[in-house]
């Protein structure tokens, strides 16, 4: 590879699986792309699985955090009770069956991550002090560290699910929407919006 940064050209050299190495590989062609074609002086979060990466760009001031998960079977109860909240384990309990509660708990998920990212938390310690609040007959709300945070989780065609949360600089326009732009190698997805909230 070409045109990497000094710190990406030492971690390069890195030994990894030819899983983890092809993953890392992808999310760079991707960086140096969005690099040339979007925003110069940007803020980045970049998160990769599966072969396909995604990296969220926002001006500069602003805090922003991303995650890409591939859905595939897990022991997402198991899983809840190592990552997740009292109330957000009980609401993965609380799912109609197997497939609501497997994409409800990479919601989850890629929340969790997207806030480890953004705010330079550390993992796994902190998967639990982020997320959403849910109570039993009110519609989840974000649990965020403090300031206007907002958040949302889609969908992608293929079997992905994909979380971003921002926090915009002080006095900065808090009303916009992601942007969704296809890579350098093949289409966009069809997304869905799974969720969007806002941290007053």
């Amino acid at each position: 590879m070409t045109d990497l940064s000094a710190k990406d050209a030492l971690r390069a050299e890195k030994v990894r699986t030819p899983k983890a190495q092809r993953d890392w590989q992808v999310s760079r062609v991707l960086l140096h792309a969005c690099r040339e074609q979007v925003m110069s002086e940007s803020i980045e979060s970049l998160s990769h699985s599966g072969g396909h990466a995604l990296l969220a760009q926002s001006r500069s001031g602003w805090r922003i955090g991303v995650d890409l998960e591939k859905i595939r079977p897990r022991r997402v109860l198991a899983l809840a009770e190592w990552a997740c909240s009292h109330d957000e384990v009980a609401w993965l309990h609380s799912q109609p069956d197997d497939s609501a509660r497997l994409m409800h708990f990479y919601m989850l998920w890629t929340l969790k991550e997207a806030f480890i990212k953004a705010c330079s938390l550390s993992f796994p310690a902190d998967l639990r002090r982020y997320g959403l609040s849910v109570s039993h007959g009110q519609p989840p709300a974000l649990r965020a560290p403090a300031g206007a945070w907002r958040a949302r989780s889609y969908q992608l065609e293929g079997g992905w699910v994909a979380s971003v949360v921002w926090l915009p600089a002080p006095g900065g326009l808090t009303a916009e929407e992601p942007e969704w732009r296809a890579g350098p190698v093949g289409p966009l997805p069809a997304i869905e919006l799974l969720g969007a909230w806002t941290r007053a």
